[in-house]
Parts: C-alpha cells; sequence; structure tokens
C-alpha cells in the first residue's frame, strides 16, 4: 500500500496510466486490482479534502478586519486596496473596529440563540459559578451569588453560596428583597416567603407561651439556660435543633419549629443557690453551695467560695 500511495503521487492517478504495469510488476499485483484501489483512493482523498473546506467555513469569524473590508467596498474601494490600507491605518482606528466586531459578535450571539441553546449555556455558566464559588470556600472566601432569569417561566431567584453566605442568606430577606426587586409587579410572581424577623418573633412568642404552660412566669430566660441556673428540657423540637434564642436559627429552622409547634413542650429544672454567709467553713470564707434537682433527686453541689 505504501509503494502504490507513493506511486499515486509521482503521477498514477487514473485507470491505464503507463505507471499501472510497474506498479504491477513491484507489487505482484494483479493490474485490475491497482486500476480498483486507484478509483478507491481518489474518492478517499475526495472525501477528506471536502471535509476539511466545511471544517474552515465554520471556523471563519468576526473580526475588525472583516469590518475594515466592508466600510473600504463600500465607498467603492477595490480589493486590491485592501492589504495596502489595512497596513497603513492607525491603531486607533483598527483598535477602534477589533471594539465594533466584538459587540457584533455578542449581540449577535444573544440574538440568534435558540431557547435550547441559551438554556445550555446558562446551565454551562451556572457551573463554571458554582465551581468558583467552592474554590474560593477552600481559600477561606465566603461567596454568596443571587440570580434572576427573566426568560424563565418560573421566577425564582436563583442562590449559590459557600456554606457561610448560605447561612446568611437563611438568617436575611435579601433573596426576598432582590427578587421583589425584579418581580414585584409581576402577575405570575410566586407567593413571598415570610420574612425571617416575622418568623423570629413568632418563635420567641412560642418559647415563651411553652415556658409558662411549664409554670414559669414571663418570658423565657435564656441567660438563666445559657449559665445553668436553669434547665429546660424541651422536647418535640425537629431533629438536630436545640433550644436557643430564636434570632440565632436560619430561616428552615425557623419554619420547622413553628410547623411543630403543637409537639413541642418544656420541662424545668430550676437551680436554687443558698447563701450561707452565716456558716464558717474551713475558716472565715463563707461558702455558697447549690442544690440542684436531678432526674435522681436533691443534691448539694459546692460551687465557689465568696
Amino acid at each position: 500500500m505504501v509503494f502504490l500511495q507513493k506511486a499515486y503521487k509521482e503521477g498514477m492517478t487514473r485507470v491505464g496510466s503507463p505507471l499501472v504495469g510497474a506498479a504491477a510488476e513491484a507489487t505482484g499485483l494483479p493490474p485490475f486490482v491497482i486500476d480498483n484501489w486507484i478509483g478507491n483512493y481518489r474518492r478517499q482523498n475526495r472525501v477528506s479534502s471536502q471535509s476539511k473546506k466545511k471544517k474552515k467555513l465554520y471556523t471563519k469569524d468576526l473580526s475588525g478586519y472583516n469590518l475594515f473590508c466592508r466600510d473600504l467596498l463600500k465607498n467603492k474601494g477595490s480589493l486590491k486596496d485592501i492589504t495596502p490600507k489595512w497596513s497603513t491605518l492607525e491603531e486607533v482606528q483598527k483598535r477602534k473596529y477589533a471594539e465594533e466586531a466584538a459587540a457584533l459578535k455578542v449581540q449577535r450571539t444573544s440574538d440568534y440563540l435558540s431557547p435550547e441553546m441559551r438554556s445550555l449555556k446558562v446551565k454551562k455558566h451556572l457551573k463554571q459559578i458554582k465551581i468558583e464559588v467552592a474554590s474560593l470556600e477552600k481559600l477561606g472566601v465566603e461567596t454568596g451569588v443571587m440570580m434572576f432569569d427573566h426568560q424563565k417561566p418560573v421566577l425564582d431567584v436563583l442562590e449559590v453560596s459557600s456554606k457561610g453566605a448560605s447561612s446568611f442568606f437563611d438568617r436575611t430577606d435579601v433573596l426576598d428583597a432582590f427578587a421583589l426587586h425584579f418581580k414585584g409587579n409581576s402577575s405570575s410572581t410566586s407567593a413571598v416567603k415570610v420574612p425571617v424577623d416575622t418568623m423570629v418573633k413568632k418563635v420567641q412568642e412560642l418559647f415563651n407561651r411553652k415556658y409558662n404552660e411549664a409554670g414559669g412566669r414571663g418570658r423565657l430566660p435564656y441567660i438563666s439556660i445559657q449559665n445553668h441556673s436553669m434547665i429546660i428540657n424541651a422536647s418535640g423540637l425537629p431533629g438536630g435543633i436545640t433550644l436557643k434564642k430564636p434570632c440565632h436559627y436560619g430561616r428552615k429552622q425557623l419554619e420547622d419549629i413553628l410547623k411543630n409547634a403543637e409537639q413541642i413542650s418544656f420541662q424545668i429544672s430550676k437551680c436554687l443557690s443558698i447563701n450561707v454567709d452565716r456558716l464558717y467553713l474551713n475558716g472565715s470564707h463563707p461558702v455558697k453551695n447549690v442544690l440542684c434537682n436531678h432526674a435522681v433527686g436533691w443534691s448539694v453541689v459546692e460551687r465557689s467560695c465568696l
């Protein structure tokens, strides 16, 4: 085959070529086999050359040089004038043509995209944003991105964020405000979420009511719970949620608590401090003891010396 290809390049390109006899002698193949090979090889080369030409056609792109040619030919310039006039054109003018070409490419891309192609491009950019956000998070950078697509049938705000930024979005109304900015007057606007501040107040009222039902008075004393002078056993809270100030919960946690409001109940265990200033243990230093009501009964624990 290598010998035949070499002979083809040297002129054995048609049936009946004088080189066919020499090729037959050199390869030991009958002349009709070589004639068939010439026809097949010629067709193969023709197909490959056509596919290369098509590829070139699709890779051609708009440039500043193309726009310069356009203007020159509009002003009755000739093709032979293009190269010398482009080479003598000032850099400022070349830059203007390049900027115009870039703007036209952007406009052409957005104007002529089919809905399917646009959707694919949007998904591609979203994927790139997610990758960048994850990379920044590994470097210790918290990032929050909010997006609103005017052409989507469901007018929702899309969020891409790191863990810390996601917690910020949950605790604030930033996403709601962003959504309202774009779709406040839209007839197809979806229901706006309840503001986080409103949910915090509702959870505060819920906890205070549960505290009073358990025998407490007034508001739930979060400071006493924090310094362990009072123990509240809260049952019925959604999985993974512990009792703390409502303002420290995220949107999702607040929503879950309000959904389970009827199942939540409190049980109060108080620690009573008794100052025994009249007693002197180990000298003249009075000692404060604490009586703690545990499940197993009352016990006396020495807390500190006054």
